[in-house]
């Protein structure tokens, strides 16, 4: 289960963030997303949870996308992906079952209530 922030943050000095989050940042450039990924998780840098999580939706790790915006905490952010997500799964569900009908985001199956 994802929870909704960050447990893993430390408490830092603004000083020392600034200079974690520039180095964070040059790895993230560089491509060293684990690098990165260490950095900004632990300062708690918004900003760079949210790259971290479009890196992860691109490449196709939904999971690590999730838990990057989750922790994000930015509520615009996590409700576009949730909406993608529930688009993907409907489109899913469309192709791989005929007799299925959404309506109204409720799922009716062969006359059975699904969600």
């Amino acid at each position: 289960m994802i929870k909704l922030g960050n447990e893993k943050k430390k408490k830092i000095d603004s000083k020392t963030r600034a200079q974690l989050i520039r180095k964070g940042n040059e790895f993230f450039n560089s491509n060293n997303i684990e690098a990165s990924e260490k950095i900004f998780v632990v300062v708690d840098y918004k900003d760079g949870l949210i790259r971290l999580g479009d890196y992860y939706l691109e490449n196709k790790n939904i999971y690590k996308a999730c838990e990057m915006y989750y922790m994000s905490e930015n509520s615009s952010v996590i409700e576009a992906f949730l909406e993608k997500s529930a688009k993907i799964i409907e489109k899913w569900l469309k192709e791989d079952d005929k007799d299925v009908e959404i309506v109204d985001k409720l799922i009716i199956k062969k006359n059975e209530l699904l969600i």
